[in-house]
């Protein structure tokens, strides 16, 4: 099965070369395939050209194909019960019909779908051919898809799921495009999903384990609050629930709609969906009696095949595209109603149960709680509504015998037991602990007992006799036992991606007896089976007359414990035991099983995306994944451990940890008047004017030096190619160094000296405006040299030669080359990015140049208003490095200021915003970023405004400060977000935080007229009477502050596009925004310093800019972006706890506190979302949160105890000692190598290059 995923990749790249030279070689007669005749062999294969091979099993054992020589040229095919096929992509239009026909010969062909034709990824085949018989022609008529433009059409030995053996021969493979046609005609759509190649991922690389690793924590989040809001607490038994069948009915719904929306997002396991869809669509069409012995593969008993035939009849009826998302979803929705119906069943029984848990009028608040947890259980979720697979029906089942066995409806039970077996075998892991409770009953009950124990046996064997008899057709009439034991060991290995025992050894699809110590994994697996089964029962027996539902718990471990430490395990065989536990929780109200609950939640749910990722990835398989399988293993042992012990103690020692003890926190009143007017003043003292000035003096000067030279070459000399110059020394020299300083054009140039030297250069983008070297290390003597541009047109501001000693050698030539050598005085006597550009400059700063002399812009992946920026800087100081990093740097000087003003305002302390601005004017980030001409200065200056004057915006009140008054901050934060987007996309991102906190803040307005607009006190209604034309015109107002005044200022950046040469309108103005789209959303390339947005907190891989070799022996210059660890460490840590302070509900949240976790959510958590190449400075917007946030944090703990006061200058002092410390590798400054190797303090920290 994995194998058949890698075949695919192969299909996609071979389909590419056949679309590629299908102009040439396809046939005259009107025939769309190449080759179809089977003349010719492709080069350095067997198969036939344009051809490539695939099969469900590659090895050559099992099958293969070649060209073969008989009949003039025939494709040959050899199956050994396997599914092999000859395949061709080709070109079609879609909605279109097409015919496929085929001479085939067969010899000893049987079983599956024999020899036919057939379209791949679509059920559409030909009628097979079996036995061995002459030579006869095959034929298919099918229509193609919506948006189709590729048909794979085969010539195949057997089918999908219909695997066949024999020998076939292949000819005069025709595929012609019909105008209409008027009969049956077989559906050509694609049924599978679209699944990435391997090779946009490299060998090892796991896709998604970010994105997975995201879910699982916020699956642990959520778990978290459930846990913390709600099983602790008192008030979920004694409170109660207001509209709870309103309350019920939306969880449900909201449930549905989120796994609708993953199964639109997510196809699901690629092997799962399509048997099912197969079964489904060929149940409806031939009904059941022929199912098993049509050949189809079918390794899933009859019992879920009802519901498959019922889906399947449906799909046929509404005329469903097979393949389609409407296919996919009403395939996986009976796992999606099986979700809800498990929803619904935990609440019937949290609300029955209420009264052994607390008051039973409070039981409504307890029920609807767990029929969320259960609604919107992320594993659940996933496992039904995108991967499609359908535990939950089974876990229902088993559920359901539980309770009619605890209700002495033991037949009945005995009953449902075996249609679950025919659901799924995996109900048979069940099946010793039934037994033993079965055995209880009898031993309590009597010969009555005995009897009714009997006849649940009867019933359950009926149950299989009887649902699996429509499937029968002429089988044996104990046929279903071996489909039961051959679906339950059909993957002989000792774990199928299942993280347990066996996969922790090394054991994940590792042959089933293969020895890792002393035994195989088949006999330790059944030893440790066995002891499971053996504990488990003896658990019940233990602790079944204190309370009944001991099944529900023992179940439910021993469900755990076989996947944990068994064989043949799949990653989903856990998924029954959730619901167990759940039901367990509610008969004991025990919180550690809840705990147990949520972790093994967690950990499924992590198994489950990693099995689904690598299905489609098999190149991912390395050691990275041995250690996720590991550490997934370890985490769902350690939940195990934990539910063993939890057992133990409740069974065995009858000790328990209840829920819903703590008592709630009181709740603050409401007030009974509006909030007083705010006080709207700064209230700056002396104190705070000399913090302020004198830091940002300060870090100005530490920001300025060094910055770059304010001279530069400017005066171009533009080459022709054929153009020839003679080069003059006026005497010999010996020529070691030829650097140019390059512009913006493109060409290459050929410097010939007297002794016969040539050097060669070709000017290319990366070139321009910074010194190259282009003589390499090969002297020459001469008196001057001949330069010919040889291709294109180059662009030189200046050329130099200098001697080995590194002496500057004078030079001079005619006509316009004269401005060759027109600036010797801007010569440096060493490159480096003092005089010349470094990483991104070369993309923003050229722009900026572009823009002002009016030339086409080359970078068109961001808007253009932070580049107008460097334009200015290039306008005043002239195009030299000091010009194009001026203005970010005086911007970067400003935040100073800005984030102290911002601290001032939150804090209300001096001291607190010398200390949110010190940190931040010496975090590493903010220092080489603001140094740098790029353009992510000007996006977090303004995303600091536009936050800035929304807090303002939000402290404030309509009703007590006056409309007008609001009306200012709201305005001015709205323009700075457009200023901010049209510098950077990201500030979109943070203007979704902006909307939050304005539509909160209309929210609490709205909640404040509810509440006094029938008050007694006649101020009161008088003063919440205008709500409805105050939020009018305040949505007004945003309306143009948020939109018309953004996309003004948007618009009017691009007017350097309308006066440049191009001369761009509004449609080349959209194209670029298309553009940019299409670039930032699909962008795949990939860069050594790349990372992901989990590694920027903890400072995993800074981003490495520059390096310079051009130093005094054992030195060294480099720049690299990345965070000063005491800014870094400490705000992620401390942000994390106030996070967590906050889901315990042990601290109270403010405006301050909202506003800030609203900035740091809107402009760190999209990251979370994108897949494309990433870096570290992607996290510079969400630093000054994380810095005020862990300042406010001090603050309050200050407030509580004085002794506090001492850290934040401990802080600062910390901060500003790193600084100095990593100044050389982030400014550029000479330094030893030494020096710099020790500040590598982790392994992927590399500031050399190296």
């Amino acid at each position: 099965m994995k194998k058949r995923l890698l075949i695919f990749f192969a299909v996609i790249l071979a389909a590419a070369f056949t679309v590629c030279g299908s102009a040439a070689m396809a046939e005259e007669d009107g025939n769309l395939a190449i080759n179809g005749g089977f003349e010719r062999t492709a080069e350095n294969t067997e198969l036939p050209e344009g051809w490539f091979y695939e099969a469900w099993e590659t090895d050559p054992a099992e099958g293969y194909a070649m060209r073969s020589e008989d009949d003039g040229g025939t494709a040959y095919l050899w199956s050994a019960g396997n599914d092999v096929r000859l395949c061709q992509t080709i070109e079609v239009k879609a909605k279109s019909y097409y015919k496929l026909t085929c001479r085939v010969r067969t010899e000893d062909v049987a079983g599956g779908a024999g020899a036919n034709v057939s379209v791949v990824g679509s059920l559409a085949a030909s009628e097979g051919v079996y036995g061995t018989n002459g030579w006869q022609t095959l034929e298919l008529v099918g229509k193609t898809g919506k948006k189709q433009t590729e048909l794979t059409v085969c010539a195949r030995i057997g089918g999908y799921g219909a695997e066949a053996s024999g020998s076939a021969w292949f000819d005069d493979f025709s595929v012609e495009f019909l105008e209409d046609f008027s009969g049956d005609a077989a559906d050509f759509s694609s049924a599978s999903a679209e699944v990435e190649t391997a090779g946009e991922y490299a060998d090892g690389e796991i896709p998604y384990l970010a994105e997975s690793c995201m879910a699982l924590f916020l699956a642990a989040c959520l778990m978290f609050y459930f846990y913390q809001r709600f099983i602790l607490r008192a008030d979920t038994l004694t409170g109660v629930a207001l509209h709870e069948r309103f309350a019920l009915a939306c969880i449900l719904f909201g449930a549905f709609l989120l796994r609708g929306l993953l199964s639109l997002l997510v196809y699901g396991h690629p092997t799962d969906i399509s048997c099912f869809m197969a079964w489904s669509n060929a149940l409806a069409e031939n009904g059941p009696a022929a199912f098993y012995t049509s050949g189809m593969f079918a390794d899933y008993p009859p019992g879920y095949m009802y519901v498959l035939w019922l889906t399947g009849s449906i799909a046929k009826m509404l005329g469903l595209t097979y393949g389609s998302a409407g296919y996919v979803l009403l395939t996986k929705m009976p796992a999606i109603l099986a979700d809800l119906g498990a929803a619904y069943l935990v609440y019937q029984m949290a609300a029955k149960r209420g009264t052994s848990l607390g008051k039973a009028e409070g039981s409504g608040t307890l029920a609807l709680v767990l029929a969320a947890v259960v609604a919107f259980n992320p594993a659940m979720a996933f496992i039904s509504g995108g991967w499609g697979q359908i535990d939950q029906v089974l876990t229902l089942l088993l559920v359901a015998v539980v309770a009619l066995f605890l209700k002495k409806k033991v037949i009945l039970a005995g009953l449902v037991y075996g249609a679950a077996i025919l659901v799924k075998p995996q109900a048979l892991m069940a099946g010793p602990l039934f037994a033993a409770a079965y055995f209880a009953y009898g031993k309590d009950e009597g010969w009555k007992g005995l009897l009714r124990t009997l006849a649940a046996v009867v019933s359950a064997v009926a149950a299989l006799f009887v649902l699996s008899l429509p499937f029968r057709g002429g089988q044996e009439p104990l046929w279903f036992l071996e489909k039961l034991l051959g679906t339950a060991t059909s993957y002989p290995y000792a774990s199928i991606e299942a993280f347990n025992l066996f996969a922790l050894l090394g054991g994940n699809w590792a042959d089933v007896n293969q020895t890792p110590f002393l035994f195989s994994f088949k006999i330790w697996g059944t030893i440790l089976i066995c002891l499971s089964v053996a504990f488990s029962a003896f658990l019940y027996l233990k602790g079944r007359k204190r309370e009944p539902h001991a099944l529900t718990l023992s179940l439910a471990f021993l469900l755990t414990a076989i996947f944990m430490l068994g064989h043949y395990m799949h990653e989903r065989y856990l998924f029954p035991a959730l619901l167990l536990l759940l039901v367990a929780f509610i008969a004991y109200g025990d919180r550690r099983i809840f705990i147990s609950f949520a972790w093994l939640t967690c950990s499924l749910l992590f198994n489950s995306l990693m099995a689904i990722v690598i299905v489609d990835h098999q190149q991912a398989r390395g050691m990275t994944y041995d250690i996720v399988t590991a550490a997934g293993s370890l985490l769902n042992l350690g939940g195990f451990a934990y539910l063993t012990y939890t057992c133990c103690d409740i069974l065995l020692r009858r000790r328990k940890h209840p829920a819903f003890c703590e008592k709630t926190p009181e709740r603050p009143q409401p007030s009974n008047e509006l909030p007083k007017p705010v006080d709207a003043k700064l209230h700056f003292t002396k104190r705070d004017q000399l913090y302020c000035i004198a830091l940002t003096a300060a870090y100005a000067v530490i920001a300025l030096i060094n910055l770059g030279t304010t001279t530069a070459p400017e005066t171009p000399w533009y080459g022709q190619a054929g153009e020839t110059y003679e080069i003059e020394f006026g005497q010999a020299a010996e020529i070691a160094e030829i650097r140019v300083f390059g512009g913006l054009y493109t060409g290459s140039i050929l410097l010939r000296a007297e002794d016969g030297t040539e050097y060669t250069y070709t000017e290319e983008n990366g070139d321009m405006f910074r010194w190259k070297d282009i003589a390499g290390d090969v002297p020459a003597t001469t008196t001057g040299f001949t330069l010919s541009v040889t291709d294109g047109t180059v662009w030189f501001n200046e050329l130099a030669f200098f001697d080995a000693a590194g002496n500057y050698i004078p030079a001079t030539a005619e006509g316009n080359a004269a401005a060759l050598f027109d600036e010797p005085e801007e010569v440096p006597e060493t490159p480096s990015y003092l005089n010349g550009m470094y990483f991104d400059e070369l993309y923003h700063a050229r722009t900026a140049y572009e823009h002002l002399h009016g030339l086409s812009p080359y970078e068109n992946s961001h808007p253009p208003l932070g580049k107008v920026f460097i334009m200015l800087g290039i306008a005043i100081f002239g195009m030299n490095a000091f010009g194009w990093r001026i203005i970010g740097t005086l911007f970067g000087i400003g935040m100073v200021p800005i984030l102290y003003v911002f601290a001032k305002r939150l804090f209300k302390k001096s001291d607190y915003a010398l200390l949110a601005s010190f940190l931040f004017a010496f975090d590493f980030m903010h220092f080489t970023q603001t140094r740098i001409a790029t353009i992510d200065v000007y996006g977090v200056f303004f995303i600091l405004l536009m936050y800035y004057y929304m807090y303002q915006y939000y402290r404030m009140n309509f009703f007590s400060d006056g409309l007008q008054k609001t009306l200012r901050p709201l305005a001015l934060a709205g323009i700075f977000f457009g200023l901010g987007a049209a510098s950077k996309w990201i500030c979109f991102y943070a203007g979704a935080g902006l909307a939050v906190i304005f539509f909160t803040s209309l929210v609490q307005r709205y909640l404040e007229y509810r509440r006094f607009r029938n008050s007694e006190d006649e101020t009161l209604r008088k003063a919440v009477k205008p709500f409805w034309s105050n939020a009018l015109r305040t949505c007004i107002w945003c309306c143009a502050f948020y939109i018309l005044i953004p996309a003004a200022i948007y618009l009017l950046s691009y007017l350097p596009y309308v006066l440049s040469v191009d001369r761009y309108g509004i449609k080349e103005i959209w194209g670029i925004q298309e553009f940019m789209f299409s670039y930032h959303s699909g962008l795949t390339a990939t860069h050594s310093y790349q990372s992901p947005w989990w590694q920027w907190p903890l400072l995993i891989r800074p981003m490495w800019y520059y390096v310079g070799y051009d130093v005094a022996p054992g030195n060294i210059s480099t720049i690299s972006a990345m965070g000063n660890p005491a800014v870094w460490w400490v705000c992620s840590a401390a942000t994390g706890v106030v996070v967590y302070s906050l889901l315990r509900g042990k601290r109270k949240g403010d405006s301050e506190l909202f506003v800030l976790l609203v900035g740091l959510l809107a402009n760190y958590l999209p990251w979370v979302l994108i897949s494309r190449c990433t870096f570290i400075y992607h996290f510079f917007a969400s630093v000054p949160f994380i810095l005020l946030i862990t300042v406010y944090a001090l603050q309050k703990k200050e407030e509580q105890d004085a002794r506090y006061a001492k850290l934040k200058w401990i802080w600062m002092a910390a901060a500003l000692a790193l600084f100095a410390l990593f100044y050389p590798v982030i400014s550029g400054a000479e330094c030893a190598r030494a020096y710099v190797s020790f500040l590598e303090w982790l392994p992927s920290w590399t500031f050399m290059g190296v």
